[in-house]
């Protein structure tokens, strides 16, 4: 974690399977106190309908705490299409790593 930024690195398959497991985990991950949260899926694999559905889900949240939400995406590659597809921009700065989330969540 990066102090008030905590930074939460999903990998392998995000689906389905763990679609409720990685919610609450995203959805704990900030608190009140921090200034927003930045989810890295530098190391993810794939990413089906449910996992989208994840990120689209604890945006939201965020944003009803006043929280920023940043996304780390590969540059290439089956994540960064599916992202793409379907506009995570729309909810999340989308970065190409950690560090350049975080700066931006501080307004650097």
């Amino acid at each position: 974690m990066s102090e008030g930024v905590p930074i939460v690195r999903l990998d392998g398959e995000l689906d389905i399977s763990r679609a409720a497991s990685l919610r609450t985990q995203l959805l704990r991950a900030a608190g009140n106190r921090d200034a927003g949260l930045v989810v890295d899926l530098s190391d993810a694999t794939y990413m089906d309908s449910a996992g989208v559905n994840v990120l689209f889900e604890v945006a939201e949240a965020l944003k009803e705490r006043q929280l920023e939400f940043a996304v780390v995406v590969p540059d290439g590659g089956l994540v960064e299409r599916v992202v793409t597809l379907v506009d995570l921009s729309s909810v999340a700065r989308l970065h190409r790593s950690a560090d350049a989330a975080v700066t931006d969540i501080r307004g650097g």
